[in-house]
Formats: C-alpha cells, sequence, structure tokens
C-alpha cells in the first residue's frame, strides 16, 4: 500500500484508530445465510467476541471451512506484523492476522465497523491494514490500599481489551493492606483479601481476551501491614526509626515500613512468603515493588543496615544491601520459572551513587519521564540494558488523591486527556502503562478511580496503539462514546446520536418526542492552558469544580416537576465526561434540563423515543 492510497483512517468509527485504510466503492452486507469461517484453529482466539457479534447482527453465523460470497473468514499469515491484522471487505469479509492476538484486535474493528451500522449487518468495502505501535500497552490497578470488587475488575478486563490493551499490573500489596490470602500465611491478609482461586479466574478471563496480569508483591517497602503481623520484621537501634515511618508516602505516621532484611531469620520468611505468592498464582510474570524506602544519605543512618551492607561488600552502602536482596528474591522467582519485574527508584534512592543495580535480565517499570535531566531519564536504564515499561508520572498517573478529585497543590496528577492526545507518542515496539494510584484517597469506591481514569486511559490507549490522530480529543471521544462497548454487544446497531444538545442550564425539548435518556455527556468551559506539570492550575479546577453537584433532569413539562437522571458527584476532566443513567429503566420525557450547570455546559443526551406511562414521585 502507498501513502497515496491510503485514506484518513480518522473516517472510520473505531478506536483505536487503525493505522491504514484503503476505502472500496461499495458496501457489504451479511445475510441470514452468512456464515463464520475461523481457520487456524482460532476458534478459542476470538470466543469472547463471538456471543456479541451474533447479538449485534441478530445472526447465528454457522461454522463453515470456506469463506465464500457473503461469508466473515479469520485466518492467520505469520508475515504480518505482531498482533497486527488486515482485513479486506469484498463481497465477503476476510480477516488475516499475524496471531491469534491480531485475530482478536481485528474482529474487534470489524464488530466496531458493523456497530456502526443502523441494522448492525453492513461493513464498508475496502481494505484495512493495522498492528500496534506500542508492543506492551498496559494499566496497573492499585488493588492494595483499597479492594477493587472483582465484578468490577472482570469488567476491567474487558474494557481494557476493547481499547487494545494487552497488560494489567496487580499491586496487590500495600502499607495498609495485604490483599491476597496465601496458603500458610492466611494471617497475613486483610479481612476482604483475594483468594488465589480468585485472581487466578481472573488471570484466566484476562488471558482470553489477550491481555497478561502481572501480580506485584511489594518488597522491601510498604510493609507496614506485614510489620504489625510479624514484628521481628521491624528495624531496631540506631536510626532504626528512618526505616520505619512511611508518612512521606502514606500522609500519616506509620510503625513500620521497610523489612529488616539484615536478619537470616527475616530473609528466610520473606523468601518462603514470595514462594508462596509465586506457587499459588498462574501468571507468567511477577512484580517485586522495590521503591519508596528512604533515600541516602537518611538510609544510611540505620547502623544495622549499614553494618550489614558492609557485610557484603566493604564499599557497599545501605541501599546496595536492599538491591542485593532483591536481586537475591528475583532469583528465587526465576528459579520458580516466572520473569521477575522490578519499579526504578534504587538510583533515585541512591542519587545515582550507585554500586549494586537490579540484574539485567529484570524488566523495570519506569516512573522517571523520558526526558528529565540528562542520565535520570528513561534512557538512563535503556543504556544499561534493561528491558523498560515506561510509565511517567507526569502523563501516565492517575491518582485522584482527596475527593472530589484533583486539588492544586495536593493531589499528584489526574492527567489532562486533551494534552496527552495532542503531546504524547509511544515508541515503535515499546512497553507503555497507565497506573491507576488509591493513596490518600483509599475510601473511594471503585467508580470514583473508574471514573478519573476513563479518558486518560481511553486517550492512551489510543496513543499506544499509534495510528493517526484526530483533529481534536473530543473527536475522538465522540467515536468512543457513539459506539457504546455494552450497547454494542447487547445487539443495539448504529451510532447514538444525541436526542437532545444544550450549552446551558435551560429546559430543551429532545428531538422527536419523549425520550428514554440513557447517558449524558457533558463538557465543562475550560480553555487549552488546562493543567500545569501534572495539576489542575486553580482556575482550571476552580471550572471544573463549578460542575459539581449539576443534576441532569427530566420533565413531562418546562415548569416541572423535575426528575434526577444523574449527577456530577466527581470532579470532571477538561473534555467529554459521560454518566449514565442507572437503573430501574427510566421513564420517557419531554424536557430535559441540567439543573445547578454553570451558564456554560455542552450538554447531549442520549436515549430513544419512549411513550408516557404513569409516574412516581418527584426525586
Amino acid at each position: 500500500m502507498t501513502p497515496a492510497e491510503n485514506a484518513d483512517a480518522t473516517r472510520l468509527p473505531v478506536v483505536p484508530v487503525p493505522h491504514r485504510w484503503v476505502p472500496g466503492d461499495g458496501e457489504f452486507r451479511l445475510h441470514r445465510f452468512s456464515r463464520l469461517v475461523l481457520g487456524d484453529s482460532l476458534a478459542d482466539a476470538v470466543a469472547p467476541l463471538l456471543p456479541g457479534l451474533r447479538t449485534l447482527t441478530g445472526l447465528p453465523l454457522p461454522s463453515s471451512t470456506l469463506a465464500l460470497a457473503g461469508d466473515m473468514g479469520v485466518r492467520l499469515d505469520r508475515r504480518l506484523p505482531p498482533q497486527g491484522y488486515r482485513l479486506s471487505v469484498t463481497d465477503r469479509a476476510v480477516l488475516t492476522a499475524a496471531d491469534p492476538a491480531g485475530a482478536f484486535y481485528g474482529l474487534q474493528t470489524l464488530l466496531k465497523l458493523l456497530g456502526s451500522a443502523a441494522d448492525g449487518r453492513t461493513l464498508p468495502q475496502g481494505e484495512i491494514r493495522d498492528a500496534p505501535r506500542a508492543a506492551v500497552r498496559g494499566v496497573m490497578l492499585d488493588v492494595g490500599r483499597r479492594r477493587w470488587d472483582l465484578d468490577g475488575l472482570r469488567a476491567f478486563v474487558r474494557r481494557a481489551a476493547w481499547l487494545g490493551c494487552n497488560r494489567i499490573q496487580l499491586h496487590l500489596t500495600e502499607w495498609n493492606g495485604f490483599r491476597v490470602r496465601l496458603p500458610g500465611f492466611e494471617e497475613l491478609a486483610a479481612e476482604d483479601a483475594y483468594t488465589p482461586a480468585e485472581i487466578n479466574e481472573l488471570i484466566a478471563l484476562a488471558a482470553r481476551h489477550h491481555i497478561e496480569v502481572v501480580p506485584e508483591i511489594d518488597l522491601p517497602a510498604h510493609a507496614t501491614a506485614l510489620i504489625a503481623h510479624r514484628p521481628g520484621l521491624r528495624f531496631t537501634g540506631t536510626g532504626g526509626r528512618a526505616l520505619n515511618d512511611g508518612s512521606e508516602w502514606t500522609g500519616e505516621p506509620t510503625d513500620g515500613w521497610v523489612m529488616d532484611i539484615t536478619k537470616k531469620d527475616n530473609r528466610d520468611w520473606i523468601a518462603g512468603l514470595l514462594t508462596a505468592f509465586v506457587t499459588a498464582l498462574d501468571s507468567r510474570t511477577v512484580h517485586l515493588g522495590g521503591d519508596e524506602w528512604p533515600p541516602e544519605p537518611r538510609l544510611s543512618r540505620c547502623a544495622a543496615l549499614t553494618a550489614y551492607a558492609r557485610s557484603l561488600d566493604p564499599s557497599y552502602r545501605a541501599t546496595d544491601a536492599l538491591v542485593a536482596f532483591l536481586n537475591d528474591m528475583a532469583g528465587l522467582v526465576r528459579a520458580l520459572g516466572r520473569t521477575v519485574e522490578l519499579w526504578n527508584w534504587w538510583e533515585h534512592a541512591a542519587r545515582h551513587d550507585v554500586r549494586v543495580a537490579p540484574d539485567q535480565d529484570i524488566r523495570l517499570t519506569v516512573w522517571e519521564p523520558h526526558d528529565a535531566e540528562p542520565g535520570r531519564g528513561t534512557d538512563y536504564f535503556t543504556d544499561r540494558g534493561y528491558d523498560v515499561i515506561t510509565s511517567p508520572l507526569s502523563t501516565h498517573y492517575v491518582t485522584p488523591r482527596t475527593a472530589p478529585g484533583n486539588r492544586p497543590g495536593n493531589n499528584h496528577v489526574v492527567p489532562d486527556p486533551r494534552r496527552a492526545y495532542a503531546d504524547w507518542e509511544a515508541e515503535p515496539g515499546g512497553a507503555h502503562q497507565v497506573c491507576v494510584w488509591a493513596d490518600w484517597a483509599e475510601e473511594q469506591p471503585d467508580a470514583y478511580f473508574v471514573w478519573h481514569a476513563r479518558r486518560p486511559l481511553e486517550v492512551l490507549a489510543d496513543r499506544m496503539w499509534g495510528g493517526p490522530r484526530h483533529a481534536h480529543v473530543d473527536r475522538l471521544l465522540d467515536v468512543l462514546d457513539q459506539l457504546d462497548q455494552d450497547e454494542l454487544t447487547r445487539g443495539r446497531g448504529g451510532p447514538a446520536a444525541p436526542r437532545a444538545e444544550a450549552t446551558g442550564p435551560e429546559p430543551i425539548a429532545p428531538a422527536g418526542g419523549p425520550t428514554v435518556v440513557r447517558r449524558v455527556r457533558f463538557r465543562p468551559p475550560v480553555g487549552p492552558d488546562g493543567e500545569g506539570e501534572g495539576q489542575w492550575t486553580a482556575a482550571t479546577a476552580a471550572l471544573l469544580d463549578a460542575t459539581l453537584g449539576v443534576r441532569f433532569q427530566g420533565a413531562d413539562d418546562p415548569d416541572g416537576p423535575w426528575y434526577d437522571l444523574a449527577e456530577v458527584v466527581h470532579q470532571p476532566t477538561a473534555t467529554w465526561n459521560e454518566l449514565r443513567v442507572g437503573d430501574p429503566a427510566p421513564e420517557p420525557y419531554r424536557w430535559l434540563r441540567a439543573y445547578g450547570a454553570p451558564g456554560e455546559l455542552d450538554t447531549r443526551w442520549y436515549g430513544e423515543r419512549g411513550e408516557r406511562r404513569a409516574r412516581g414521585g418527584k426525586a
């Protein structure tokens, strides 16, 4: 395919945007005799998508061995780029994939294209050639500081797959809770810990969606909960306090933070705990944490750790002893047949005065920005031969501390989707990860983190895939929201068009008569300079906060009574936000409004025409 043949792929109703598209001259339509041909034992590779495909089209799509006119076929061609596919639509739809993952992504694209058709059965003729720019497209969830509901985690897996992600890291242990109930170590587990069977079920579900789950046990710091159950892990003596107080990271004093690895009994116990963790979980990779112990020179004031370091080598400092311990634990994990990962931290804590570094075969999750000062960015690690997953805290960290959201001067970061979409690029063949952290917001429900992570993850997932950009991030989000994942897989074809649009709080009549509202989208009046260094500016935060408490309402008469459909309870982002109208199924209304909205609030209501019925009391 030459550049001249490549049309604007952003015209396709697909996210992530495919890399290349050559449109044809007509359309292809499935019919009641259409069949589905899955070659090369690909049925398992695309199995999660088949129920939605059959529901959307309303067709049985029986299996066949040869794709004829009117059929859909999926086959392998190992010559294509890894995870890539080619979708050719003529008088039939033929999906050729590099591997099982490519077949999955290609069939998702086909499903999204069908979903853009009013009948759920029509495809534009032409050819798509696509493969992800980044090889690893991940997201980390902090399930250690607070437990995520299992159904919520399952839904997150399916959503991540829909966005083209192929990795989920589960941060399972934290200072305030050990979230897995391991055989032989049950007493360590938080009351609401997961069982290994629950985590393994999630790992299996993710694998069916071509996502690798990487469980993390954070060592040797973040160990407050473990130290409380086993006091012998606590440092004592001169300088021990520096290793017991983690308030820099927790926001409150702790009575234990870094485990005392200077004692053989402790090292043996930790090795047993790690062995139980690795062998209980069905993952190929294990993350050992390895971050956020006190930096030098404060760390070396601990006499016991300094003496232990020098017993290993007279030139070692305290940091070197901790890195040597992590290398020992990594060797244990490798001996159990797993790949090992760590956060970068040792070089930061040692102020780059490094004597011992992690083993070269350990993959690093790097939060340092790529463009940090020379010798301290991502290149510092790649130049030393490490395999790196980049997760720069200024663009890829979602840490919505202190409800209702990102506060100037307090929170760490909730990235601006507009800036990430316009400015950030994935490395070809690289590995990238969005991180969703719960620190200083541990009391918040899952929905709080899903809300704040949604737009950054959607935008960065598209950029990790690396296809062409829309002219503005709002257009990308229009496509995402119009082709709603849940509605498509439940059989509703055709893109959702707004039934009413407004820019202020005045009542408005929906198009076509009484409307059952399913979703509301709104966009606060925020200018283009919305974010600075990972935090909203005070002016931007004030504009976003002006929408808190806004209630989207419906009525039969513009004078009321008015009934609540949805409410803004978390700080929105500076582009399109979406609220769903919950169960039970809402009633149809002739008038809609955004009650309490600031003077300028772009609002769109989505739903379908409905008939008036008797109502209950006012909300």
